[in-house]
């Protein structure tokens, strides 16, 4: 059981466990006047909750392809202040995308699976949460995107450093253009292993603002990390 300051997470039935890749997209998202956000791959359902705890007004559809870690998310949803406002999704992302109505989100948020080698791991749920090639690669992420965001909507991932041009070119092709990008280190002896990407369906923009935020200094968290994640962590 994981605490943060207004909701707690158990994560006991899932693939993937809370970390920090989770904690720091739902910080990190941005999504001031949306009303409407889809989660793709929600997992035990943090970044959806962390969003609700965030933003008010915003109601999330929580899509979650594996049954026992869509049945956790619910419960952590329903045992938050915020319950009234996430619904959980049992379904297949890119099937949950073609019957949605294109256009119906304000903002898309996702933590994707990322490992894309040969070898997958034996457990099926794990592989599925953690890698392209037995669960949703980027380019159907992106497809997702473009196709259920409203104009001007907004799509926020963190993926690997390593991933970020291939993203980037792919939403490209799809009518989203990049808007911010941040680079995250472990520690700043260490190169950036994630970055934090935010597109927006639309034309791009002058000046894509690019920066980049270390997490650990002297073993404790730095002043900006300890700032982007104030509200949650105790």
């Amino acid at each position: 059981m994981f605490r943060f300051r207004q909701f707690s997470i158990n994560d006991s039935r899932c693939a993937m466990k809370v970390g920090t890749d989770g904690v720091l997209l739902g910080a990190w998202a941005e999504g001031e006047n949306a009303t409407k956000a889809a989660d793709i791959g929600t997992g035990c359902g943090l970044v959806a909750i962390m969003l609700a705890q965030r933003f008010a007004e915003l109601h999330i559809d929580a899509v979650e392809i594996d049954a026992e870690a869509a049945r956790q998310a619910a419960e952590n949803a329903e045992e938050s202040p915020y319950g009234d406002r996430i619904n959980v999704i049992e379904d297949n992302a890119i099937e949950f995308a073609t019957r949605e109505t294109p256009g119906t989100y304000d903002l898309i948020v996702s933590n994707p699976p990322y490992f894309q080698e040969t070898l997958l791991p034996p457990d099926a749920a794990r592989a599925r949460a953690r890698h392209t090639a037995a669960g949703l690669d980027f380019s159907q992420l992106a497809e997702i995107a473009a196709t259920l965001l409203r104009p001007g909507g907004n799509f926020a991932a963190i993926i690997p450093k390593d991933s970020e041009t291939t993203l980037h070119s792919l939403c490209n092709l799809r009518g989203l253009s990049l808007v911010h990008a941040t680079d995250v280190r472990t520690t700043q002896r260490k190169p950036a292993r994630r970055t934090l990407m935010l597109f927006r369906k639309g034309p791009a923009p002058q000046q894509v603002v690019r920066d980049e935020i270390t997490l650990m200094a002297g073993g404790q968290r730095t002043e900006a990390y300890a700032n982007l994640c104030k509200d949650f962590y105790l």
